[in-house]
């Protein structure tokens, strides 16, 4: 008798074990299953950071998840599923936004414009907002860079030797004589240009 309760119990306890496991498969089945919501992509030229399940937002809140990446057209297609609530429009944009400093990033998503064709199940967003990557922003700091050395360095040519220094002196000096000139004529005309401001402030009221 004691065996067979002590059996019936690990039956009880299977059951309840089975029926629990079963309950949770359809919750979540029911939260992120293929009956909830709709699924839109866009086409990424980098999808460095941005994995299955990251999520999509809409104004920093979430509104889906990715739902698969591959490569298509030799770019990256990232497949979303979008909360049924929250319609998408035909001018859409997505970007790729870091979440954190460990390299992680997620989708953000501008809906678009209300009154224009909504997106459905299997429509793309055609604006994909690029920002810059780190490499690209080191490449343009070293084009900069050099640049700027070939500046410094055809100055120091031309100013270097006793001709630049004289030159670059005659241009100081004539730019000194322009300035003084200009501020002559100011001082003598002062008074016909006040009045020109005053016509031209009575145009405009």
């Amino acid at each position: 008798m004691r065996r067979y309760t002590t059996a019936a119990k690990v039956g009880v306890f299977a059951l309840l074990t089975l029926l629990a496991g079963v309950f949770i498969y359809r919750f979540i089945s029911k939260q992120t299953g293929p009956n909830r919501g709709y699924v839109v992509y866009a086409l990424l030229d980098d999808a460095t950071g941005i994995a299955k399940l990251s999520y999509v937002r809409v104004a920093g809140i979430p509104v889906g998840n990715v739902e698969s990446i591959r490569l298509e057209q030799g770019k990256a297609r990232v497949d979303m599923r979008i909360h049924s609530d929250v319609p998408l429009y035909d001018d859409a944009a997505v970007a790729k936004v870091s979440s954190s400093l460990l390299g992680e990033y997620f989708l953000s998503i501008a809906p678009g414009t209300e009154g224009k064709r909504q997106l459905e199940d299997g429509d793309r967003i055609r604006y994909v907002i690029e920002a810059a990557t780190t490499d690209a922003i080191l490449r343009d700091v070293s084009s900069i860079a050099k640049d700027i050395k070939k500046v410094s360095e055809a100055l120091a040519a031309s100013v270097g030797t006793e001709e630049g220094k004289e030159n670059l002196k005659d241009t100081l000096k004539n730019l000194a004589q322009v300035t003084e000139a200009l501020n002559q004529t100011v001082r003598e005309n002062r008074e016909s240009i006040r009045n020109i401001l005053k016509n031209v402030d009575r145009l405009t009221q």
